[in-house]
């Protein structure tokens, strides 16, 4: 079809040339104008037709340029074919000059202005890759230009990894710390768009397949790319302006976490030898430059780097910024700020960094911790990098929760919050950490003191559990709501208390401590009223009850053993005493409200310094076994257990505390009043009466009970000295009192004291007070 056109213009020519023969036949003259006009023609006609093959954009052609140009490449195909011979034989490719404009056998006009486009593009891009306003538009618009329809595949990674490209990307990268015009918002989204677009570049791998020597070759030009790009930024770190350090400290930091999140994430955290993508190895030589681990070794060898890039990797990248911010904090107040917003978006994606063992580059963080928190307390100037410890002090939280949420793959979703400034203020992680901490201690019976007093000490577990009751007693929420929140701080108390029990690492006076107690009995109080807690939920109450006082007592006693006078440090201090006294029952006779007063902050006075050497040592006297007898209580009240709701598990807790309490020698059980013993017989009795109407596995709760009563009144009659005071005493049968002199255990008591108060009491030999004066106390 395509040659009619071809014939029809031929023949129309053979027909004029026919016409001006006859014509010149005729009459010579008018022949000869016939025969020249003719030729004019034929010579517009062949221009027209060879224009193209001059001038490739021109807009003229015929029927006869394709024939034409064919012939041009057929003749330039013959001149050429020696040299193309000798290609062949040294099996270099060639191609066939000019058959890529062809398509069919019809010529591409398109084709052949596309590829004009190409080779002007390709001299006008590095000039155009200077520009700074358009950088950012190419950074965005890349992903869309690799997923577009419209782009060859086939040429795409050499286009991509041109050096005018990528020479400008890494110019364009170092920016964010050198430019000074740059806000903090702008440099960080530079960052985010500079990482993913080189994330685009060299993870596009559509030319090789892996294990190729293309394919090596390109990994090595990768890694040898990234670690350019951070050794350009270390030097910048180095930088004697603090400024400029400072902030290529942040965005080196900001960038190796933004690439390894996404690296990681496009794997999906797989471990396999065939996913692990090696342009971490770049990243993993800046952290680890003294590993020499080959990944060809295998697996095993893959998931060891794995285990270090995903758990040490944003530890260390952390620390690094933070000696650098510990290095440099007499830097401008607008560079620390930028410091300070950096640390908070790394805190945001931490959440893989736990693990069992303690890793080196854990200890290393460990120890600038301890570092920058003795320098904030020590130090003259610490103030400045105040902010730099409350981040510290946020990531060893962090990781302390990740090491309790480790066992359960259904909470460590959670990592992404553990990070926050809330911690465990935050209901839905505290009902988190309340349901995976018992089977976490259960399954580190060693290391799960240190840890509990890890949580105690340093992340302010008190405030925390105070914080959580508060908010939720002032709240809207239906009742059930507070009672699960109720139940989960009631469980982390438990657990807590259970764990630390006779630990001499917690102060169980500190003012948190006090406060916590009080909040936990208003929450009571006013939540529940005494009508919407269930059994079960009262009996786990009643625990964390007797763990609390069991405390308490146990802290007074080593106060009053380790300085001969017990301090009353605070205002919670006092408060938690009178609580002490009167939630176990020891009370004044006389006044029995007179401690109830001090349960909510009462003036202490000459009253309260003349009762209270007396009440103390009666309550170090009475309440442990106060204490065993309130826990027996707590087990009866179980009883039938089917319909009490209480899990066995409760029950158990009931028997261990109370075996402590028997095994406790600073605490004995057999030197309490006899008014205490009577309490006890009447217990016993209750138990006897309740045994006969019971059977099964209320049977074997009553029968354990009766048991720890009989240790105990066995105790009592074998009992040859009384610790307390240090004098002989009779022995008696198991059911005999045996009635004190309170005189002279009055005259025993060795002292009490406001160390820290405005008065200073002081037991005589004879149970007086002395009465000094001292510094303000407590703004009383």
């Amino acid at each position: 079809m395509y040659g009619t056109h071809v014939l029809l213009h031929i023949s129309v020519f053979l027909f004029f040339w026919a016409i001006s023969d006859f014509f010149y036949t005729i009459h010579h003259d008018f022949g000869t104008v016939a025969r020249y006009a003719l030729l004019a023609s034929l010579i517009v006609y062949i221009l027209l037709s060879i224009s193209p093959l001059i001038f490739s954009n021109s807009p003229y052609n015929t029927p006869m340029t394709p024939p034409l140009r064919a012939a041009y490449i057929i003749l330039r195909i013959i001149i050429r074919l020696p040299l193309l011979c000798l290609r062949w034989i040294r099996g270099r490719q060639f191609k066939l000059i000019g058959l890529q404009y062809y398509k069919g056998i019809r010529f591409d006009r398109a084709r052949l202005f596309s590829m004009e486009a190409e080779k002007q593009a390709e001299k006008l891009e590095p000039y155009a890759m200077k520009c700074d306003n358009d950088m950012d538009k190419f950074l965005e618009g890349l992903p869309g230009y690799m997923s577009s329809d419209h782009t060859k595949t086939d040429r795409l990674d050499d286009y991509l990894t041109a050096d005018h490209i990528l020479s400008r990307i890494k110019e364009h990268f170092i920016t964010c710390a050198t430019s000074v015009e740059l806000s903090d918002e702008a440099s960080i989204a530079r960052v985010s768009s500079c990482v993913r677009g080189l994330r685009h570049i060299m993870g596009n791998n559509r030319k090789s397949s892996k294990g190729t020597p293309v394919e090596d070759e390109k990994l090595k030009f990768r890694q040898a790319y990234f670690q350019g790009i951070m050794v350009g930024f270390k030097s910048l770190c180095d930088a004697k302006d603090p400024a400029i350090a400072l902030r290529a400290s942040c965005i080196l930091a900001l960038s190796i976490q933004d690439f390894l999140s996404q690296l990681v994430s496009s794997t999906s955290g797989s471990k396999d030898l065939s996913h692990y993508p090696e342009s971490l190895d770049a990243l993993y030589e800046f952290f680890f430059p003294n590993d020499n681990g080959d990944p060809t070794l295998g697996e095993d060898q893959v998931e060891r780097k794995w285990e270090n890039v995903l758990h040490n990797v944003p530890l260390a990248n952390m620390r690094m910024l933070a000696e650098a911010i510990h290095s440099k904090e007499h830097a401008p107040p607008s560079t620390l700020s930028f410091c300070w917003t950096t640390l908070d978006i790394l805190l945001t994606q931490l959440g893989t960094i736990h693990s069992k063992e303690p890793t080196p580059a854990q200890i290393n963080f460990d120890t600038l911790h301890r570092n920058v928190s003795t320098y904030v307390h020590s130090g003259e100037r610490g103030f400045r990098v105040t902010p730099l410890l409350e981040v510290l002090d946020t990531v060893g939280r962090g990781r302390r929760l990740l090491m309790a949420f480790s066992g359960h793959d259904k909470y460590r979703n959670r990592a992404d919050i553990v990070f926050g400034k809330e911690y465990l203020r935050n209901s839905d992680l505290l009902e988190a950490f309340a349901q995976c901490l018992p089977s976490f201690i259960m399954n580190s019976p060693e290391d799960c003191r240190d840890f509990m007093e890890n949580v105690v000490r340093n992340d302010d577990l008190w405030t925390s559990l105070q914080v959580n009751l508060w908010n939720t007693q002032k709240s809207d929420s239906p009742t059930p709501d507070k009672l699960r929140v109720f139940e989960n701080c009631c469980t982390v108390l438990d657990v807590t208390l259970s764990t630390l029990d006779g630990s001499r690492e917690v102060d169980w006076r500190a003012p948190e401590f006090g406060s916590l107690a009080q909040h936990f009995e208003l929450f009571i109080t006013h939540c529940f009223q005494g009508a919407f807690m269930g059994r079960a939920t009262s009996f786990r109450v009643g625990i964390v009850r007797a763990r609390v006082f069991k405390a308490l007592l146990g802290q007074f006693e080593n106060d009053l053993d380790r300085e001969g006078t017990i301090t009353f440090r605070s205002q919670w201090d006092v408060a938690s005493f009178a609580r002490l006294i009167c939630a176990i029952g020891v009370r004044d006779e006389k006044d029995p409200e007179f401690w109830n007063s001090y349960v909510d902050g009462g003036h202490i006075g000459a009253e309260f310094t003349a009762k209270g050497p007396e009440m103390t040592h009666i309550t170090k006297r009475d309440g442990p076994l106060l204490i065993f007898c309130k826990l027996g209580h707590l087990a009866v009240s179980a009883v039938p257990l089917a319909l009490s709701g209480v899990d066995p598990k409760d029950i158990e807790k009931v028997w261990k505390l109370q075996d402590k309490l028997m095994e406790d020698k600073r605490l004995p059980l057999d030197c309490a009043f006899s008014t205490v013993w009577e309490e006890l017989d009447q217990l016993q009795e209750h138990v006897y009466n309740l045994c006969g109407k019971t059977t099964d596995q209320d049977k074997e709760i009553l029968e354990r009970l009766l048991r720890a009563i009989e240790v105990v009144y066995n105790r009592r009659s074998f009992r040859s000295e009384d610790p307390s005071q240090g004098r002989p005493v009779e022995e008696h049968g198991p059911n005999t009192s045996i009635v004190e002199d309170s005189t002279s255990s009055q005259r025993a008591l060795r002292g009490i004291s406001f160390a820290s108060g405005s008065t200073a009491v002081t037991g005589g030999p004879s149970g007086g007070t002395q009465i000094g004066e001292g510094e303000d106390s407590f703004g009383l």
